[in-house]
């Protein structure tokens, strides 16, 4: 079975954007020394521009769900992005209320990465009984 267009779409774009992140992040962490004693304005630069290949990855998701022509293969889509969704706001509340209340230090700082990793878990969920 053929691979639809919109997924070949979506598998150029994802490998694209993880590429710009990996080159980006590798040359960031690199220079991190160097930068440090550049004042505050290019660590800022750099983490913005490493930033950017992941929100690249957000708007990737995003025209998958545009793209797609299958309505229910869209609305599978559609509760896995909100289970994801789902799952990373109670994680990340829990997480901060033991912060409020002096159990941990601090809370999670790669929410976009807890983001990603509970929407490859609710994939299988969302479709088991589908």
């Amino acid at each position: 079975m053929a691979m639809p267009v919109y997924m070949r779409r979506y598998m150029v774009r994802l490998a694209g954007f993880m590429l710009a992140y990996a080159v980006i992040l590798i040359a960031g962490l690199s220079s991190q020394k160097a930068l440090a004693n550049m004042g505050a304005w290019p660590p800022i630069m750099v983490a913005g521009l490493t930033a950017l290949p992941i929100c690249g990855v957000f708007w990737t998701i995003y025209r998958l769900l545009v793209e797609m022509d299958d309505e229910y293969q869209r609305m599978l889509m559609v509760k896995q992005t909100l289970l994801a969704t789902a799952l990373t706001l109670g994680t990340v509340t829990f997480w901060q209320f033991l912060k409020v209340y002096g159990v941990i230090e601090s809370g999670p700082e790669w929410f976009g990465v807890i983001w990603l990793a509970f929407w490859g878990l609710a994939a299988p969920m969302v479709r088991w009984r589908a």
